[in-house]
């Protein structure tokens, strides 16, 4: 055993190996992945990351800034100032959510959320895809996994029987007491590039669920700045504001920086503050991603947001129009350019809104993939 290798190292190394004879990739870092080529693969949807215009609104706004770099803490000490708290507030007016919380990415504002809010005695149903860092969250939550329940993805049906199940098996605890059902699930799954039916979701909610004991989770991270009206993003669009009680959105994909934001209710809003370790313990984000996130928001809300919106669309239709007619000749059998719906009416609604996903999977039916 050399002096650089360790009973642990030579562990790893044996995993690392497996992974790869099993027909894993290995992933590494170690080089630039820009390419001159088109862009197919990043979720910078709007191209925001290199746009002029949002280099020239940054620049002119840093040109007065008194603090760029850095934040020295977190936000419960050095790392906060007036500036993040009224970009929290343009968010919440923007979005129109009674409070809004800045998180230092998507992943980090799930696990904030989930780890922190549920308390003992609620249960959680949740769509079978959600993110994984929804899962992760939940793990360290006060719900135990006995009371964590999925449902077939993005199924009407499968979530109305899920739901009349746990509210028959938890009736002391929610019905009768002080508990509360969550449900978690996303607009646009970011793997398979299809849409929530979350009208019908929140419609069977508000039917079966006692007034007061749920509280409705959407993950806006692949909607946000790309649907609704000035790319407010699925809720939006849908018109459900103030029946969904917290949406988080992402702005490090449509909005073409990073970080996200959790639109809530103001006393979830104090609670995280007060209790969430993951937001309480990580250093804030630099005073200068506060300029740039307000020059995104400034294109996001505005005329060339839209521009850049309708450009998106007529993107995504072309490309889909022209696979489904280059995967043709080959047998659905093999390969299809989307995956079955779950659930017509869900695949309907979206057909009646016109929806195009930027997301498009290509689906191979081979045996093993």
């Amino acid at each position: 055993m050399s002096a650089q290798e360790t009973v642990l190292t030579k562990s790893l190394d044996g995993i690392l190996t497996r992974r790869k004879q099993s027909g894993f990739p290995l992933l590494a870092i170690d080089g630039p992945f820009v390419s001159p080529t088109p862009d197919f693969f990043s979720n910078d949807y709007l191209s925001l990351s290199t746009s002029p215009l949002l280099r020239e609104l940054f620049l002119s706004k840093t040109l007065s800034a008194p603090r760029l770099f850095g934040s020295t803490g977190c936000r419960l000490a050095t790392g906060n100032s007036e500036g993040y708290r009224a970009l929290e507030e343009r968010l919440a007016h923007f979005f129109q959510s009674p409070d809004a919380l800045l998180c230092t990415s998507g992943c980090v504002a799930n696990e904030v959320f989930w780890s922190t809010v549920p308390q003992p005695g609620d249960v959680l149903i949740f769509d079978q895809l959600v993110h994984s860092s929804i899962r992760e969250g939940v793990r360290l939550s006060h719900i135990p996994k006995d009371k964590q329940y999925k449902f077939r993805h993005n199924s009407v049906t499968a979530f109305k029987q899920c739901l009349e199940d746990v509210l028959e098996k938890h009736n002391k605890q929610i019905v009768q007491g002080s508990g509360t059902v969550f449900v978690a699930v996303e607009s646009l799954y970011s793997m398979d590039g299809d849409f929530s039916p979350l009208e019908d979701i929140v419609r069977t909610v508000e039917e079966l669920v006692p007034k007061g004991h749920a509280h409705i989770f959407i993950d806006e991270a692949h909607t946000s700045g790309v649907f609704g009206p000035d790319g407010r993003g699925y809720v939006a669009l849908l018109g459900l504001k103030g029946r969904i009680h917290t949406m988080m959105h992402t702005l490090g994909k449509a909005w073409g920086h990073r970080g996200a934001v959790l639109l809530t209710l103001p006393t979830v809003h104090k609670y995280l503050v007060n209790y969430a370790k993951a937001f309480g313990y990580t250093t804030a984000m630099a005073h200068m991603d506060i300029h740039v996130i307000n020059s995104c928001l400034d294109i996001i809300s505005g005329p060339k947001g839209q521009e850049l919106r309708n450009k998106l669309s007529h993107i995504v239709q072309y490309a889909r129009t022209h696979l489904g007619n280059a995967l043709r000749p080959f047998p659905a059998q093999i390969i299809t350019l989307a995956l079955v719906d779950s659930d017509r009416a869900a695949a309907q609604r979206s057909a009646e809104l016109k929806l195009c996903s930027p997301v498009i999977p290509l689906c191979s039916h081979l045996p093993g993939c």
